[in-house]
């Protein structure tokens, strides 16, 4: 170890005296010497021996800097220290930069030790002014070099190490080169090569938010003592703004400018909240990353990822599966870009994501939620993807994709969707529902199923047909179905584009368009409005064909009208013998089985045909009515068998006589 002094000491100084003089005169200054060098400062009485300004070099334990220490003057004490006033400590590397700079009050110092300490006032500062730290108390070793402060500590860092607080928004009001500033404050501080540390309610504050935490750990290059990365450990809580994080550590790396938490990190912002087994945040580019069991909870009036649960809110009437509920989100990773005046920001959940709230729920691999630029983080859209679940009660829906467009306020499926809405299922190419006006749409190959008709609207079956119970299927190109707007109105369903209605029971409608109207109290039907090369057609027992332009039906009163042009066409047998009804409309009263064709109508029979201005068929009596000016045609064969018959009945009467 190397070492130079500007001053001589006493000891060298009485022993050359000692040698000069005879044996019997050097017992006195030797033993003067002793005292001198034991005790100087209480020798005789006299003031403490001073040797002027001092200095003294070391190098440190690792051969990587020179310590230079210094001071205006320097006093030996009784314990073999020295009391340096105005110490200064100087640490340069091999290359002749100076790194840190240590002045203090006074302070003693151990020649043989090599270590410093003082109960009074000190200050600290890395050589390009990054750090600058003061406090009370202190202890240090030169061949560290090695420091420590006991109270007081109050340190201030050059913000343009980019420290971990708030989300690194990009400051536009703060004039170019003036240094922002951040303020630490603690019980401890601790420096040794390459780490500093404070310790006891360690408190960090700048104009983005505060950090507090039990203990902060800073790494720095040993050449040059610049901060490379900091450790916030035990009770860390960081506030910025809105946002507060909590865990049990935090790691700053400076160079790649990311923040990570570990040991139950969690955040809140606002009335959200969330925890994940890790937490990332990269400072640069504004992102967050959570890994690990992702948890988060969303306020009850989002609009955002929570838009997916209300997929089947009535119009004017608000769905309360989870009125007044928070929603939740699981996931495994979450991802977060927020954005800003030129890019768009997003949030995403990745891997097992479940959405919550009440009754509804959304199951999907990942979730992205779209933010718009310039907006301040404006949700702008939600898309949900691979395995899409969407439940709300009993209703259910399944696709390969969903999306919640905000502004037009409707959510989209696609690939393969499928849905169990009440009492009616189906599946199609694609499907868009808007909640707020109660409409549900779907297109592409559309099946569906729907409940058998009740009451009097089993007018589409064979009347003697007992209901099997199965479902009725209709096939179109689109379909939508649309919620009453008034409490006590109808929902309608509407299907266009080759409408195929069938049913067990042999029931076949085609149709171009067909609205039907339901009771959504009792899913029954109470309306039905078909059109378009019209064909409806039942097998079975009294199995009846309907074709014509246009059929109507109503519970309202009682009656199905079925109009066409030239014509309607109805067919049926009876007796086994085909029947065939023809007029510009049929009307049947469901209540008096009565069949009313009007229009020129014909009714052909095997008999023969039957005209009038009106023709009525009595399902119940089945007998035949013609009114106004009404001809009946008999064809060859009936008229043969009525002269047969009356022939026989002749002969019958003229046998009895």
């Amino acid at each position: 170890m190397v070492r130079s002094k500007t001053f001589a000491r006493p000891r060298a100084d009485f022993t050359l005296t000692a040698v000069v003089l005879s044996k019997a005169q050097w017992v006195i200054p030797v033993f003067v010497a002793c005292l001198v060098a034991a005790k100087p400062s209480q020798t005789l009485g006299q003031a403490p021996a001073s040797t002027g300004r001092f200095r003294i070099t070391e190098k440190s334990a690792d051969s990587l800097r020179i310590s230079i220490l210094t001071g205006t003057e320097a006093v030996f004490q009784a314990d073999g220290t020295l009391a340096l006033t105005d110490p200064r400590l100087v640490t340069v590397t091999d290359d002749g930069k100076t790194n840190l700079v240590f002045t203090a009050s006074e302070c003693l110092y151990d020649q043989d030790k090599k270590t410093i300490r003082s109960p009074g006032e000190l200050s600290l500062s890395t050589g390009d002014g990054q750090m600058q730290l003061k406090g009370v108390g202190f202890s240090g070793n030169l061949a560290g070099p090695t420091l420590s402060v006991f109270g007081s500590v109050e340190a201030r860092l050059d913000k343009k190490s980019r420290l971990p607080l708030a989300q690194a928004q990009q400051k536009t009001d703060t004039p170019s080169g003036e240094p922002e500033l951040l303020q630490i404050t603690s019980r401890q501080f601790e420096l040794e090569p390459g780490r500093a540390l404070f310790r006891g309610l360690v408190l960090v504050k700048d104009a983005d938010g505060t950090l507090s935490s039990d203990s902060i750990a800073v790494g720095m290059r040993e050449d040059d003592w610049e901060v490379q990365t900091i450790r916030a450990a035990g009770s860390v809580v960081l506030q910025a703004g809105q946002i507060k994080t909590t865990s049990e550590q935090a790691d700053y790396d400076l160079p790649a400018g990311l923040i990570v938490l570990k040991g139950n990190p969690s955040w809140t912002m606002g009335e959200r909240s969330g925890r994940a087994n890790l937490l990332m945040i990269h400072r640069d580019s504004q992102t967050v990353n959570a890994e690990g069991d992702v948890y988060m909870k969303l306020p009850a009036g989002a609009k955002g990822e929570g838009g997916f649960l209300d997929f089947n809110a009535p119009k004017k009437e608000p769905s309360k599966a989870g009125e007044g509920r928070l929603a939740e989100i699981r996931s495994n990773v979450f991802l977060f870009q927020s954005a800003t005046e030129e890019n768009i920001g997003f949030a995403r959940y990745i891997g097992a994501v479940r959405l919550t709230r009440g009754e509804g729920r959304l199951q999907c691999s990942f979730l992205n939620v779209r933010l718009a630029k310039g907006s301040g983080g404006v949700v702008e859209s939600v898309n949900a993807e691979v395995g899409v679940k969407l439940a709300q009660g009993g209703d259910q829906l399944t696709a390969q994709t969903a999306t919640y467009d905000l502004a037009q306020k409707t959510i989209q499926l696609r690939g393969e969707p499928k849905w169990k809405l009440g009492t009616q299922s189906g599946q199609a190419r694609s499907v868009e529902l808007s909640p707020d006006d109660g409409v549900f749409r779907a297109s592409g190959r559309v099946k569906i199923q729907l409940p058998q008709p009740k009451g009097d609207a089993r007018f589409l079956l064979p009347a003697k047909t007992e209901p099997s119970g199965e479902p009725l299927l209709i096939v179109c190109d689109s379909f939508e179905y649309r919620q009453a707007e008034e409490a006590k109105g109808l929902d309608s369903a509407t299907f266009t584009g080759n409408v195929v209605l069938s049913g067990d029971e042999g029931l076949r409608v085609l149709a171009q368009n067909v609205v039907v109207g339901i009771d959504p109290e009792g899913a029954g039907l109470v309306s039905l409005d078909a059109s378009g090369d019209l064909d409806v057609s039942t097998t079975g027992e009294n199995a009846m064909r309907y074709v014509g332009d246009r059929l109507v039906y109503s519970t309202a009163d009682e009656t199905m009208r079925l109009t066409g042009k030239p014509s309607v066409e109805i067919r049926t047998r009876l007796d086994g013998a085909e029947v065939v009804a023809l007029g510009q409309a049929a009307i049947y009263n469901l209540g008096t089985g009565l069949l009313r064709l009007t229009g020129d109508p014909v009714l052909k029979t095997a008999e023969g045909e039957l005209r009038g201005r009106e023709v009525v068929f009595d399902q119940q009596t089945k007998r035949l009515k013609a009114t106004g000016r009404w001809k009946m045609t008999l064809n060859p064969k009936t008229i043969a068998k009525m002269r047969e018959g009356t022939k026989k009945q002749g002969e019958m009467k003229t046998g009895t006589r």
